[in-house]
């Protein structure tokens, strides 16, 4: 459905960006170039580019995703239980699939990906403890770490006498406003 092409179509180089094209022109997306117009004229499937911004509106095209030869024989595959659930090798795999099919998806070979180790409690416990900062030390942190525009909170510091006064005023004021309501409301009944 849609041809790699570039202003110079004859000479598509690797990492290069290009526009995947419909055949009838129309621009699908912007991506990197993953093939050579070499590459590109001998093969039949695989990852011909990486998208980088999509252009074409969503579902302006039905799907045809997995419908080729090769996904086809994939998904067969997976189903008699020659390659996992996720269409992964296994030791059903035939010798032929391992040596003519890549996978993409795959982490490249030598970048093994890192182990994840499991932490347990033992772990925790023999782990350095993280010291306390104070108030005033956090502050002064802040700062050395580049973070001054960070918002302070509004009544950071305050002591238990300041914060009781403070909920007493903002009590009071409550009680104000709903007394002044309250006499809103009647008054509006008087009127009508």
């Amino acid at each position: 459905m849609s041809e790699l092409t570039n202003n110079s179509e004859a000479g598509i180089e690797v990492h290069e960006e290009v526009v995947l094209m419909t055949t009838k022109g129309e621009a699908i997306a912007l991506g990197i170039a993953q093939m050579s117009t070499v590459e590109l004229s001998t093969c039949d499937h695989g990852v011909v580019a990486k998208v980088k911004r999509c252009i074409m509106e969503r579902d302006l095209y039905p799907r045809r995703w997995g419908l080729g030869p090769v996904a086809l024989e994939k998904k067969k595959m997976k189903a008699d239980g020659k390659l996992d659930k996720y269409g992964r090798p296994n030791e059903a795999t035939p010798a032929k699939w391992n040596s003519e099919y890549k996978d993409f998806n795959a982490p490249l070979e030598g970048s093994t990906a890192a182990p994840v180790a499991e932490i347990t409690s033992k772990d925790v416990a023999a782990a350095p403890a993280i010291p306390v900062i104070e108030a005033g030390d956090a502050e002064a942190s802040m700062i050395g770490n580049g973070v001054e525009g960070k918002k302070r909170k509004r009544h950071e510091g305050e002591t238990a006498e300041e914060k009781a006064e403070r909920k007493r005023k903002k009590k009071e004021k409550k009680e104000k406003k709903a007394k002044k309501e309250g006499k809103k409301v009647e008054e509006s009944d008087e009127s009508g």
